[in-house]
């Protein structure tokens, strides 16, 4: 597999989950691979609605299927960095993410690049292109890359202490197994109690900062906060954690899980 790594960003993996812990770990880890969809080798992220400009900054994960005999990717574009209209399997073949076997990738939705250099690589042809697009996509490797990450960070929507999930554009109920990640601005100090309904899973609808301290993702200080959508539960049951008391209730046709932030690059000496 290559270890290039342009200016704009690179690289896949399977981003580490957690509830608390081993245990629940392991579960969230079962949800999302239960979850995330089987994709086809010419879909884009278009097809799952995700290809649009408040998607930037945020990442999508898929399973590409095995090569079947005689096929061959063509229409690629760019190395590395892809514009985001690109076959997701196609062009994690030619980084390397994935060999013939197929695999689950991850891609993040960036700007787009002013051109992009195409190359041969894993017996995969790419054009270039010097026209530039208005988004694009890199595959997230197993050691974050410092350009990715300050992009996943940057473009993480702000929120203040009433946003609910189903407010921030997010909330497509055909995404699940997905992961999207916010910022919660610091609590004001005459914040009023907000209801929230459940206990590690939420229902679609709740207050996102809120939830996320008591799942225990973040202080009052808010913070990063990254959600992934869960099958809905006709139950929840509530408790007091954190400061908070949440109610029993139902979760409807899609719940949410507070899981652990991708990971920040390691500073290299």
């Amino acid at each position: 597999m290559s270890n290039y790594k342009p200016a704009i960003a690179t690289a896949v993996t399977v981003i580490a989950l957690a509830f608390g812990g081993a245990a629940a770990n392991d579960a969230a880890a079962q949800s999302k691979s239960d979850q995330i969809p089987m994709l086809e080798w010419q879909e884009s992220l278009e097809k799952y609605q995700f290809d649009a400009d408040k998607f930037v900054g945020q990442r999508f994960t898929g399973q590409c299927p095995p090569v079947s005999g005689g096929h061959k990717v063509e229409g690629l574009t760019g190395t590395d960095v892809y514009p985001s209209d690109t076959s997701i399997c196609g062009a994690a073949l030619h980084a390397g993410q994935i060999d013939k076997e197929g695999g689950v990738v991850t891609v993040q939705l960036n700007p787009g690049a002013e051109s992009y250099t195409g190359s041969s690589r894993n017996g995969v042809d790419s054009g270039g292109l010097s026209g530039g697009t208005k988004r694009s996509i890199v595959f997230i490797g197993e050691e974050p890359v410092p350009a990715v990450h300050e992009v996943f960070v940057e473009k993480a929507p702000r929120l203040d202490w009433k946003k609910k999930f189903t407010a921030t554009g997010f909330a497509n109920k055909k995404l699940l197994g997905q992961q999207f990640t916010f910022n919660c601005n610091p609590a004001p100090r005459n914040l009023k109690p907000r209801r929230i309904v459940g206990t590690d899973l939420y229902p679609f609808n709740s207050v996102i900062c809120v939830a996320a301290v008591h799942a225990g993702k973040i202080s009052m200080d808010g913070g990063l906060v990254t959600v992934q959508l869960e099958p809905g539960q006709k139950k929840l049951a509530g408790s007091i954690r954190n400061g908070i008391e949440s109610k029993d209730g139902s979760g409807g046709h899609t719940t949410i899980a507070f899981v652990d932030n991708p990971p920040a690059p390691v500073a290299q000496n």
